[in-house]
C-alpha cells in the first residue's frame, strides 16, 4: 500500500521509530533487587554502545512532544478524543496546584500524569492516523507483536534470571519484573484476536500462556488482568460459559458467606505481600489530612513510607487510587477515573472485550501499581486497543 509523503505521516513514522527505541533500550533500565546482587547489571554487561542507563525514559522528552504536535496538527479529525485530551490537560493543572500548595517541583508532581497521559495520547494517534489514511495498521500491528516476542525470546536466551516471591524466574526485557509481564499478558491478548474464530486452538493458547506466566514469572497482578480479558472471551464464544457465569452470580452471596468462613483465619496481609499493612497506615496518615489535603494531596513522595513488612525501603501503597488520594487529592482521583472512563464513550456502542480490557485496566491499580502508572507497558496496552477499537468501528471484530 502506498502511503503518501505528508508532514502528519512523516510524524507517524517517527513515533513509531521512536517507540521502537525506548521498546528496543528499556532493558538497560532494569534493576537488580538484593537477591540478584552478585550479577551485572544490563547497563555494564550488555551495553556495547555505552548508552545511558535511562536511555528509554529520556526518549520521552522526544516522543510525548512529537505525539502532541501529531494531535495539533490534526486537531480537525480527532472528533470526541477531544473529550480524553482536555481531561488529561485537567490533570496536568491539578498538579500545578498541588505543587503551589506544597511548595514541590512542578516536573516531579506531574510525573504521574504524564505516566498517564502519553499512552493514552498514543491511542489518540493511532485513532487518529487511521480515520486520517483511510485504513486500518494490521502489518503494524503484527510486526510490532512479532518485535515484542523477538525482544523476549533474546531475553530468555541471553539475559540473567530474575526473582520473584522467593524463586528464580526467567529473564526480563521491558524495564522490569512488573513491566515486563504486563507487556507479556498484553502480548498474549494481541496474539489471541488472530486466534479467535479458532476455539480449540485458542483454549490450548490462553491455557499455555497464562501457564507460562505463572510458572515462568508468577507475578500476580498481570496473570489477573489476563484472566479477566480470557474470561471474557470464553464468555462471547461459548453459551457453556454464559450459564457457568449466571450461576456463580447467583450463587455468590452463598460463596461469600463459604469463603468468609473457611479463610477466618487465613493470613490475608502475608498473601498481599504486605499490602494490607500499608493500606492500614495509609488511611491513618489521611486521619490527619485538612480538607486542603483531601482536595489536593501533599504532592509527589507523600505516599511513600515504611512499613513493618517493607522496612528495607520506603515504598508506596501499591494501590493507584491511594497514591493518588495521597499525593494528588480526591478531585484528582476523580478526575482519573473520569479521563478512563471517557474512552467508553468514544463510539455509541463498544465491544465487550474493548471495555473489558478498559476495566481490567484499572483493576490493574487496585492491587499494584497498575497500567496507569507503567508507561511503557501502557503504550503497548493502548496500542492494542486501538487496534481493537479501529477493527470493531470497521465492522471486523467478532468472537462468534
Amino acid at each position: 500500500m502506498n502511503i503518501k509523503l505528508t508532514i502528519p505521516n512523516v510524524v507517524f513514522a517517527f513515533i513509531i521509530f521512536l517507540m521502537a527505541l525506548k521498546f528496543t533500550f528499556s532493558y538497560l533500565t532494569v534493576e537488580l533487587d538484593w537477591w540478584l546482587r552478585f550479577l551485572t547489571p544490563n547497563h555494564e554487561k550488555f551495553n556495547p554502545l555505552h548508552l545511558p542507563k535511562n536511555l528509554s525514559e529520556y526518549l520521552e522528552f522526544l516522543i510525548i512532544p512529537t505525539i502532541l504536535f501529531y494531535l495539533f496538527i490534526s486537531f480537525g479529525k480527532l472528533g470526541p478524543l477531544k473529550i480524553p485530551l482536555f481531561l488529561t490537560g485537567v490533570l496536568l493543572l491539578l498538579n500545578c496546584v498541588t505543587s503551589y500548595l506544597n511548595n514541590i517541583n512542578i516536573l516531579e508532581s506531574i510525573r504521574y500524569t504524564l505516566k498517564i497521559s502519553a499512552p493514552i495520547y498514543f491511542f489518540c494517534v493511532l485513532v487518529v492516523h487511521s480515520k486520517r489514511t483511510g485504513h486500518n495498521f494490521n502489518t503494524l500491528f503484527i510486526g510490532s507483536i512479532l518485535y515484542i516476542v523477538f525482544l523476549c525470546i533474546i531475553a530468555l536466551l541471553f539475559f540473567d534470571v530474575s526473582f520473584n516471591r522467593g524463586a528464580y524466574r526467567y529473564p526480563v526485557f521491558f524495564s522490569g519484573l512488573h513491566t515486563h509481564n504486563y507487556i507479556l499478558a498484553v502480548t498474549f491478548i494481541a496474539i489471541s484476536l488472530f486466534l479467535r474464530k479458532h476455539t480449540y486452538i485458542l483454549t490450548l493458547y490462553f491455557l499455555a500462556t497464562f501457564a507460562f506466566l505463572a510458572l515462568g514469572y508468577g507475578v500476580r497482578t498481570p496473570m489477573v488482568f489476563y484472566l479477566i480479558y480470557i474470561s471474557m472471551v470464553f464468555y462471547l464464544k461459548e453459551n457453556l460459559f454464559k450459564n457457568i457465569y449466571a450461576r456463580i452470580l447467583a450463587y455468590l452471596p452463598f460463596l461469600g458467606l463459604f469463603l468468609f468462613s473457611a479463610l477466618k483465619n487465613f493470613d490475608f496481609n502475608s498473601f498481599s505481600s504486605g499490602r494490607l499493612s500499608m493500606y492500614a497506615k495509609k488511611f491513618d496518615i489521611l486521619r490527619y489530612y485538612k480538607l486542603e489535603e483531601y482536595l489536593f494531596g501533599r504532592g509527589w513522595g507523600s505516599d511513600l513510607v515504611k512499613t513493618k513488612e517493607w522496612w528495607y525501603a520506603e515504598k508506596g501503597s501499591h494501590n493507584d487510587y491511594l497514591t493518588f488520594l495521597v499525593e494528588n487529592g480526591a478531585i484528582y482521583l476523580f478526575m482519573f477515573l473520569v479521563l478512563i472512563g471517557s474512552l467508553l464513550f468514544l463510539t455509541k456502542k463498544n465491544h465487550l472485550i474493548y471495555m473489558t480490557l478498559i476495566f481490567g485496566y484499572l483493576f490493574t491499580s487496585i492491587i499494584s501499581n497498575g497500567l496507569a502508572v507503567r508507561a511503557l507497558a501502557g503504550y503497548w496496552f493502548f496500542a492494542v486497543l486501538a487496534f481493537i477499537y479501529i477493527e470493531y468501528k470497521n465492522q471486523k471484530l467478532s468472537f462468534a
